[in-house]
């Protein structure tokens, strides 16, 4: 017996709080962004995910194929990255803004694929706005869209999946 005198109660019989009282603990561990706070959040990572790749392909295009980028020069081709990477993330806060800051249900597949769909096309827009009014061709917009394209979103889903596949080799092992 026990020096309370009470049995020790059996858990399974777990009472779940209130939502009301999960909302509050859940507010003080995490709190909750204004709008233009998560805008601002997604514009900076947006911008900081993106300028660096973009210089990168826009260097190393000007580097084995000079003749797409027109023979830039580095500080040519950083200006465009940075306008690339501007424009991503003004798109990028416009979205945080649209986009309720509680998800309720998880994405599905439909969802994500309609998401990458519009980031894709959104990328490959701004870059060939940008390139566009630096008088660059239409095939050379192209060339310089589609590797964008590439490096920013096709190259980590990839990476991404040669991970997750590696993890779970790791844990079948």
């Amino acid at each position: 017996m026990s020096a309370s005198g009470r049995e020790p109660q059996p858990a399974t019989n777990l009472v779940w709080a209130p939502d009301d009282v999960r909302a509050g603990i859940e507010q003080h561990i995490q709190p909750q962004q204004s709008p233009p706070g998560r805008a601002a959040r997604a514009a900076t990572t947006a911008f900081v995910f993106v300028a660096l790749p973009a210089f990168v392909v826009f260097t190393a295009t000007t580097l084995v194929a000079p003749s797409v980028t027109d023979d830039a020069g580095i500080g040519r081709v950083a200006l465009w990255a940075g306008q690339v990477a501007v424009l991503i993330a003004l798109g990028a806060a416009v979205g945080a803004l649209r986009t309720p800051a509680d998800q309720p249900e998880p994405p599905t597949t439909w969802s994500i694929v309609r998401r990458l769909g519009w980031h894709l096309l959104s990328t490959g827009a701004c870059a060939a706005l940008v390139l566009a009014l630096h008088g660059l061709a239409v095939g050379q917009i192209l060339t310089l869209a589609l590797l964008l394209v590439g490096v920013l979103h096709l190259v980590p889903l990839a990476v991404a999946r040669l991970l997750s596949r590696a993890a779970g080799r790791g844990r079948a092992a």
